[in-house]
């Protein structure tokens, strides 16, 4: 069994009459849209956690929490101009060091954390981990599991493993996987099985982030979920599946709008790594 998710696989001018000759003001044109707004479809919004409708201001962190279809899905927003992502790999073992995301984001100042990849009954990464610019584990290319490639170089995006480029400056990486979301659509062909609590990120292709935790989902009905644009605050462009199952466990500090939240059970049990946000401007 790899980690806890083992399938293997988406007003008009005045009239002149006889009066005087005046000066019209110059007709008013209809304003394009932002640029932002065309490119990624982002609505308009009033709740708080949206600093404002167009992403060329940050979107503020929170949490949301929505159900789409059957699925009831709890987020943490985030702008990547705001936050960092960075990988917290426990080398020494699944038992040692941090054994909750709480325990994760306080040892290292965050103010959230989510569990990572899969790893081996062994308790070894099932992929390549990059923390800091340290190579750890080593490049999968063939288990779905780490087929979608989060990497973190002078911004964060999620890639396919095979256009990621080992020369990159990635500072850090983590390989995960099935996609979830690709171009806005399902991905085709995912497991129908299984429902069991589920750790993911989704991205808008830009700068709108999320971690994201579903109680209870098939790979496919996730897919399906996210598919249907539940968050007026980011168009999901893409999501990526992370380790799942018991392993599956999100916290979030009081610091972030709707914090303080924990999405562990009391069954859950030790993993290899996690994601943590950091604020850009401690």
């Amino acid at each position: 069994m790899l980690g806890c998710s083992p399938e293997k696989p988406l007003k008009g001018a005045p009239s002149t009459g006889t009066s005087p000759a005046v000066t019209l003001p110059s007709p008013v044109l209809p304003q394009r849209a932002s640029r932002d707004k065309d490119l990624l479809g982002e609505r308009q919004n009033k709740d708080p956690l949206s600093s404002s409708p167009r992403s060329l201001v940050p979107l503020a962190a929170g949490i949301r929490k929505v159900s789409s279809g059957e699925v009831a899905l709890t987020f943490l927003l985030f702008d990547d101009r705001q936050y960092n992502m960075v990988v917290a790999d426990k080398d020494q073992g699944l038992a040692t060091e941090w054994q909750t995301a709480e325990a994760a984001a306080a040892g290292h100042g965050a103010v959230a954390a989510i569990n990572g990849g899969f790893f081996t009954p062994e308790g070894k990464p099932l992929g390549l981990v990059i923390e800091d610019g340290r190579r750890i584990g080593t490049w999968n290319s063939q288990s779905s599991l780490t087929s979608g490639v989060l990497s973190v170089e002078k911004a964060p995006r999620l890639l396919r493993r095979q256009h990621w480029r080992s020369f990159s400056p990635t500072r850090h990486l983590l390989q995960a996987g099935p996609f979830l979301i690709e171009n806005n659509a399902v991905v085709r062909d995912l497991s129908n099985r299984e429902r069991r609590p589920r750790s993911f990120l989704v991205w808008n292709g830009r700068h709108r982030w999320a971690f994201g935790v579903a109680e209870g989902a098939t790979l496919a009905g996730l897919s399906a979920a996210l598919a249907s644009q539940p968050l007026p605050e980011i168009n999901i462009t893409t999501a990526l599946n992370l380790d799942g199952g018991r392993s599956s466990d999100m916290w979030v500090s009081p610091r972030i709008t709707g914090g303080p939240i924990s999405t562990r059970r009391i069954w859950n049990t030790p993993v290899r790594n996690y994601l943590l946000l950091l604020p850009s401007q401690p």
